[in-house]
């Protein structure tokens, strides 16, 4: 894992500013907190979300299968400004808010 710089940092940090989004440094790279939920990590010009379930992110997304020990969708910097984005940080925020319920 990677830090990413500055510019990629801040060009995700962008297509989530609608959103109660901070990152902080750990294990080599960005832990993302969406509502102070875990969402995802920030590695290179990667976004690791959270596999909570979302049936509506782009089919051509890699994601893990259910016996995967890290259970995180990679999505490519190419994606920053994808309209599905936001939505999908937001509703993986709200699914683990569930969770620890």
């Amino acid at each position: 894992m990677a830090y990413p710089n500055d510019q990629v940092l801040q060009t995700w940090l962008d297509a989530l500013r609608n959103l109660n989004v901070y990152t902080k440094k750990m294990f080599g790279c960005y832990c993302v907190y969406c509502d102070d939920q875990p969402v995802g990590w920030l590695s290179g010009d990667m976004f690791s979300l959270r596999e909570v379930g979302l049936t509506y992110l782009p089919g051509d997304l890699k994601r893990p299968a259910p016996d995967d020990k890290i259970q995180e969708i990679v999505i490519p910097l190419r994606c920053s400004n994808s309209e599905w984005l936001p939505r999908a940080v937001q509703d993986t925020a709200n699914i683990r808010k569930m969770e620890k319920k």
